[in-house]
């Protein structure tokens, strides 16, 4: 398969040579040290991440620079060795949600008991928790992008069986399939590489995370093998659709499940029926996901607002302070201050 990216492409190669000036938005590191090479990895990271070599041959050198925009992170990572290289990482349940695309070379991948081969032209998404083991052999050149679980969460809850979407191991996309995406992605790196970066303006941060991630939603949804709630549950009947659409107007009030279903015409034993049936879960768990969905546009606009996490949360249709914080960490693995942070840079 012929390759989508290159580093010319994707200006990565300015990113480099312009990464030791003091006002580069990105940083540079090279190496021809093995042991270099890992320290560089695990602090990259955070720990997470240990790069070993099976029978090394000649290890020439390893490259890697990083940029971001908000909390969503661009990483190159550059192997000139002929040995076997892999790298096996821990993914806990609050992990990010990672994106390789492998620029030369390719790279087989594990996770649980799945296996896939990704090459130049693809990208595999990491989503779910669990030990994750990459391995190749000679030269490989790879981009990274890594956006926020809680970001992803609250796209992909928009799109049809979306919270199935993050749940699934070692997803493959073809990028010539999804043109819109790929392009999206290489524009994202090379404004990155510029000297005043349009995408790093406090406006643009969270839109483009938001575009990112539905562009990546919508290609998810067609990859092979992708879950698809149709399937799983059937077509919802119309009392269903009724009550989220009445959940939605009314969310901020408080709901008593006996009036969604007076609303819909059916008794509340036959809303929760068909919710647990056709969305699996229940009236109220959409009433609290419509609110954290909610909650968590409104603490990324919060810059241009000005509002406090407590008048977001009160708004959003949570009386208690301390429960929402409880119920939005869960959910995106993140405080409402943390995302408030990363949307004011």
């Amino acid at each position: 398969m012929e390759p989508v990216f290159s580093v010319e492409s994707l200006g990565l190669s300015n990113w480099i040579d312009t990464a030791s000036r003091r006002d580069a938005n990105h940083a540079h590191f090279v190496t021809a040290d093995i042991p270099a090479a890992r320290q560089r990895i695990l602090e990259l990271s955070q720990g997470r991440c240990r790069f070993t070599i099976a029978d090394p041959g000649p290890f020439i050198q390893f490259r890697e620079a990083h940029a971001y925009a908000g909390a969503l992170a661009i990483k190159f990572l550059s192997w000139n060795c002929s040995g076997r290289c892999e790298t096996q990482v821990l993914r806990g349940a609050g992990h990010h949600l990672s994106l390789h695309i492998p620029l030369t070379g390719g790279f087989e991948a594990r996770q649980g008991g799945q296996s896939v081969a990704t090459n130049p032209g693809q990208m595999l998404v990491v989503s779910a928790p669990g030990a994750v083991r990459r391995w190749w052999e000679g030269p490989c050149d790879l981009l990274n992008v890594m956006v926020t679980r809680g970001a992803a969460v609250s796209a992909f809850a928009r799109l049809p069986g979306g919270r199935d979407l993050l749940s699934a191991p070692l997803a493959l996309v073809d990028l010539r399939e999804h043109a819109t995406l790929a392009m999206f992605i290489e524009t994202l790196a090379r404004d990155l590489g510029r000297p005043a970066p349009a995408f790093l303006s406090q406006s643009a941060i969270p839109h483009v995370e938001r575009l990112l991630l539905t562009l990546l939603g919508d290609a998810l949804s067609q990859a092979p093998g992708a879950p698809d709630s149709r399937k799983t549950h059937g077509v919802a009947p119309y009392y269903v659709l009724r009550a989220e659409v009445y959940l939605r107007k009314r969310h901020p009030e408080k709901i008593r499940m006996g009036e969604v279903a007076a609303a819909c015409g059916v008794s509340v034993r036959t809303l929760h029926y068909g919710f647990a049936k056709f969305r699996g879960h229940g009236p109220a768990d959409a009433l609290r996901d419509i609110r954290l969905a909610r909650a968590r546009r409104a603490l990324i606009d919060a810059r241009l607002t000005g509002l406090k996490v407590s008048e977001i949360a009160a708004l959003a249709g949570f009386p208690n302070a301390s429960q929402f914080s409880r119920d939005y960490k869960a959910h995106f693995g993140e405080s409402p201050s943390a995302t408030q942070r990363a949307a004011f840079g």
